[in-house]
């Protein structure tokens, strides 16, 4: 079987994501509305 990891898998950093930025990111995607209709989309923000 092939080796299929990459060498520089160790240069990986995780960055630091503050309680906001993760609290405003959920609060978006519970009122982000997807919406299809025959061959279109519709995506509303609720309020």
């Amino acid at each position: 079987m092939e080796k299929i990891y990459s060498e520089h898998a160790s240069a990986c950093e995780f960055r630091k994501v503050s309680k906001e930025k993760v609290d405003f990111l959920l609060a978006f995607s519970k009122s982000l509305s997807v919406v299809s209709f025959k061959n279109f989309r519709f995506e509303a923000t609720l309020n």
